[in-house]
């Protein structure tokens, strides 16, 4: 590889490298996370990591876990991921197989499974507001753990406009 094309890796390793201790958790954001639920015990909240960054600078996620269980709840605000997942919800030939789209929490939302990877990934993507998204994540736990948490977020940080 010459150098000239060389320059482009190096920067975006070098970003990748500062950006995370540059992030900051959005207040906002961290207040749509849902308190401590009966029965979980909530992580720090830190800035959103995962895909959620890529799309917004305003996040905020926490672990929670219940026993084995461990669900990762993030919530941020974009606009363009907002449009992404709603375009989903509105034509569901665009999802992914084992995915569906449902109302949780009064809220639409993309739930995906992917069964086959190791181990086992489920997410549901909950819009809120007018530019808002949740994400949750688990590998060892269910469906109901993810519902349940959901069901726990202020969805009140995500004013419509």
């Amino acid at each position: 590889m010459t150098g000239r094309r060389l320059i482009p890796f190096l920067l975006l390793a070098c970003l990748a490298l500062v950006t995370p201790a540059m992030a900051n958790v959005n207040r906002t954001m961290a207040a749509a996370l849902p308190d401590e639920p009966d029965g979980w015990v909530m992580s720090e909240v830190r800035p959103a990591r995962g895909g959620l960054p890529m799309y917004s600078a305003a996040t905020a996620e926490a672990t929670y876990k219940r026993g084995h269980v461990e669900v990762v709840v993030g919530a941020g605000r974009s606009p363009t991921l907002f449009k992404a997942v709603m375009g989903s919800v509105k034509n569901t030939a665009s999802l992914p197989p084992d995915s569906t789209v449902e109302k949780i929490a009064d809220h639409h939302a993309v739930v995906s499974r992917f069964p086959n990877s190791k181990p086992p990934l489920f997410t549901v993507q909950l819009l809120a507001g007018s530019d808002g998204i949740i994400i949750l994540t688990t590998r060892n736990g269910t469906y109901e753990d993810l519902v349940a948490l959901a069901q726990e977020v202020d969805f009140s940080q995500f004013p419509r406009r």
